[in-house]
């Protein structure tokens, strides 16, 4: 097998702080003991405390990450392991084997002479300046001169191309994991996401995510997706809040019922967010008993879940991005999904998510939700009723007409 994965790492921190042992986490990831042990020993995190005497719980835990005294004013000496931390470590290694070039110093100064010339002074593409000298194919190919552009290690500089400013440029940005438990993802991680689905591929799938207007808005939208329909409804909740996420989707299972919840929502899967750090308490239903499967996507992929994020697109139609929600109402949110979910889908033979869920799960459970068939036309006086709703809190409404 190859080198481990950011997942996995996830995994072994989770069951380290399960105080599981070696070898039940070497069987869960399916690896060698051995790998296990070496990945634990090179990336362990030593914090000094006040005094240098181990703690007398060092061995009964083998390190603090399950340790029950750990926060309390602990002074002693501390081994960690982080998966984040050790994550980065091995990219970083990956890097620094691959950094710098391979080519000769000649090689490099001949390539540098004709980037000169043509680029800088003659103002002509990579590309072209690449075909137009066979010298430089046979030393190297256009992507190797890139790398040696954006490096540093030729005269000309990157903003010097072409089309440089055409191309995204990444930004570092702050990837700590926000799950505050991150024990729950044993048995929930995309891997296994993948395994249940492969041997249940007829049951439902239901994506979860939320969408915010402004960074300090109090409400956001939680949107629940049915990825093989592109059917997709939400709730208000409290932003960034996981007590009210669990609370919402605890009261949405209770008003539909356990055999409802079984049958429609077998399989769900969720980011990695602050507010779905209680995600998994929903698989438990009101008299105890299990009810449906919780999953979460791997961290900072937001692909693991495509449908839904591409379902927001049509969101964004009615509520752009900067545009508060403190004003929405429930009522309207389900009037915008409506809209949404009575758009005719290409994709979908040129039916609407509305008639497909209709069909499959019947009108009683659309109304529980609180969605409804919008026309394809509608007469002027039901439009002006429709917009006039809408009008009180958000004016964008009254131009995103998307269902005509």
């Amino acid at each position: 097998m190859g080198r481990l994965t950011t997942e996995e790492r996830m995994v072994i921190q989770a069951c380290l702080t399960k105080n599981m042992t070696l070898t039940e986490i070497a069987r869960r990831l399916k690896r060698d003991k051995s790998t296990i042990s070496r990945e634990i020993a090179k990336n362990t995190i030593k914090v000094y405390g006040v005094d240098y005497v181990q703690c007398i719980h060092y061995k009964e835990n083998f390190l603090c990450n399950s340790c029950r005294y750990r926060k309390r004013n602990c002074y002693h000496t501390k081994y960690y392991y982080d998966f984040k931390k050790a994550d980065d470590k091995a990219k970083k290694q990956r890097h620094e084997s691959c950094k710098g070039s391979r080519l000769k110093i000649s090689d490099v100064k001949y390539i540098d002479s004709i980037l000169i010339e043509e680029i800088r002074n003659l103002r002509q593409s990579l590309h072209h300046v690449y075909i137009a000298n066979p010298a430089l194919q046979k030393i190297c190919s256009e992507r190797t001169i890139r790398r040696l552009i954006y490096r540093g290690e030729v005269s000309v500089k990157p903003h010097e191309l072409r089309r440089y400013v055409r191309y995204k440029h990444s930004s570092k940005t702050n990837e700590k994991l926000p799950l505050k438990d991150i024990t729950v993802i044993i048995g929930r991680t995309y891997t296994d996401y993948l395994s249940f689905v492969e041997k249940h591929k007829r049951l439902n799938i239901v994506q979860y995510d939320s969408v915010i207007g402004k960074v300090d808005d109090d409400k956001a939208i939680l949107t629940i997706t049915f990825k093989k329909y592109n059917f997709q409804f939400g709730l208000l909740i409290k932003k960034s809040d996981q007590n009210d996420v669990q609370r919402k989707i605890k009261q949405l299972f209770r008003r539909l019922g356990n055999n409802v919840v079984k049958e429609i929502f077998p399989i769900n899967i969720a980011d990695n967010g602050i507010e779905f750090s209680r995600f998994n308490e929903i698989e438990i239903g009101l008299y105890g008993e299990k009810v449906c499967r919780t999953f979460f996507t791997t961290p900072y992929r937001s692909n693991d879940k495509s449908e839904c994020e591409r379902n927001h697109e049509l969101i964004r139609y009615f509520i752009p991005k900067g545009i508060s929600m403190n004003k929405l109402t429930q009522e309207q949110v389900n009037y915008m999904f409506s809209n949404i979910n009575s758009y005719v889908r290409k994709s979908k033979g040129d039916k609407t998510p509305y008639d497909i869920v209709l069909r499959k799960f019947g009108k009683a459970f659309l109304d529980s939700i609180g969605i409804t068939k919008v026309e394809k036309k509608l007469d002027n006086q039901n439009q002006v009723k429709n917009v006039n709703m809408l009008k009180n809190t958000i004016s964008l409404f009254i131009n995103s007409k998307i269902v005509l």
